[in-house]
């Protein structure tokens, strides 16, 4: 099974958008990975697919707290916005976004994945 490959299991059959399916999703993967541990034998496809499992699950860990920092960035600066108090200076997060947004679909497609 190729890393591009979504596993068979019918939970994470579709892409993770927020931080909690990510958090399914990498929970999906421990689980296979679990599964396959006992039958685990020294062929290097069996040894792959054992690290594929950890190597996808550790990436949807990553972007579950990317999505969380970011979603507390947004929810901290929104609250300095609404205080008079607090002057802060322009600052364009829906143009950060956007470009990390752009980054991640090229990464995608560059792998021979649809968007």
């Amino acid at each position: 099974m190729s890393p591009n490959t979504a596993p068979a299991d019918p939970a994470t059959a579709t892409e993770p958008h927020s931080a909690a399916e990510h958090c399914a999703a990498a929970e999906a993967l421990f689980t296979r990975a679990r599964e396959i541990y006992p039958t685990l034998s020294s062929r290097a496809y069996d040894q792959d697919e054992y690290r594929r499992c950890f190597d996808w699950a550790c990436m949807h860990l990553r972007l579950a707290e990317a999505i969380t920092a970011g979603a507390s960035l947004v929810l901290a600066h929104r609250e300095l916005l609404a205080n008079p108090d607090v002057r802060l200076h322009n600052t364009y997060v829906s143009a950060e976004t956007r470009h990390w947004n752009e980054f991640i679909e090229a990464q995608n497609n560059a792998t021979g994945r649809s968007a």
